[in-house]
């Protein structure tokens, strides 16, 4: 496996290399990148239900939305984030604790005592420092996940605006509460010595002497897509969608929301939205959707045969179609 250190702090360039490197580059990788003072929003996700809009003009906090799924989270220069490419279609819950086993090692090596944890966090001492997330590109598998050393949680608390169902069932009192940052352990260190730290304990655990310099051509065409997508507010926001029924349920597997407009008692269009993880594009469910009787027993017949966990992972048909009454 071959390691990169991605220097760039641009979150739209960023998730634009990122996606590059793992949908293009033919070898295995684990990279480490830092963004700049952004919020990044999951593929499913309602953006605006995620924010404080006013927070986030206030502080001038860019929105970017990633390709995977998962909730949404905060980033500045005291978090790192580490993407791991693999070869191949990894779809079970093992592949996520799999692909942070190397982060989690070197965290050990730095006398953390780091675990794995629920679908997609890294623990210490039960409290959040990491979470993760995946998608599948045609035969390969994009890994990514967050690590907290000293982000500014007040700021945190301001720009995201979690669902307080999604907190009861944390069994905590707030966002804040949840995550740690790593500096609690070593408060004698500054960023930089962390960093420093975490790149050779990363080497270290992927075999490598030293960091690689990232492929030649990668940089330039994602300038390009990061114009292209991840600056657009159609990509980060969405479109404005004019709805007849909304509803809005918790499960094992995630939060999941729907909007839908009714035409002749039938499904006209359907978006659906949430921290939810799945490997195909929710938009080809909706579809397939789209003209079903507004019933909950007529769109769980048409979900009948449909492989449900492709797009809801750990979610079943009848917990989707009862969202629909």
């Amino acid at each position: 496996m071959e390691f990169f250190i991605n220097d760039s702090h641009d979150p739209a360039y960023n998730l634009a290399l990122e996606e590059l490197l793992a949908s293009e580059y033919d070898r295995e990788f684990l990279m480490l990148w830092r963004n700049g003072p952004s919020v990044i929003v999951g593929r499913n996700q309602n953006t605006l239900a995620e924010i404080d809009p006013e927070a986030v003009r206030e502080l001038g906090v860019p929105v970017v939305r990633r390709t995977t799924g998962g909730g949404a989270v905060y980033h500045d220069l005291g978090n790192f984030n580490y993407t791991v490419a693999r070869a191949g279609r990894f779809t079970d819950r093992e592949s996520f604790a799999e692909s942070a086993r190397a982060v989690v090692a070197a965290l050990h090596r730095l006398g953390i005592p780091a675990e794995f944890s629920g679908r997609n966090d890294i623990v210490v001492a039960g409290r959040k420092v990491s979470g993760s997330a995946r998608r599948v590109l045609r035969e390969r598998t994009l890994f990514h996940g967050t690590l907290l050393f000293d982000v500014d949680l007040s700021v945190l608390g301001r720009v995201l605006n979690p669902d307080p169902e999604k907190i009861r069932a944390k069994g905590v009192a707030s966002v804040r509460a949840r995550v740690m940052n790593l500096r609690e352990l070593f408060p004698a260190w500054s960023i930089e010595t962390f960093r420093e730290k975490l790149i050779n304990a990363l080497a270290a655990e992927t075999g490598v002497k030293a960091p690689s310099p990232l492929p030649e051509g990668f940089a330039e065409r994602a300038r390009k897509l990061a114009d292209e997508r991840y600056r657009k507010r159609e990509w980060n926001y969405g479109s404005p969608y004019p709805y007849d029924f909304r509803n809005k349920k918790r499960f094992d597997g995630g939060t999941v929301e729907v909007s839908v407009r009714i035409e002749d008692n039938r499904i006209g269009a359907l978006r659906f939205h949430g921290d939810f993880f799945g490997d195909a594009p929710v938009e080809e469910l909706a579809e397939m959707l789209t003209g079903t009787p507004f019933r909950i027993d007529a769109v769980a017949e048409r979900l009948a045969g449909v492989k449900l966990d492709d797009y809801f992972r750990n979610i079943g048909a009848a917990e989707i179609a009862s969202l629909f009454g």
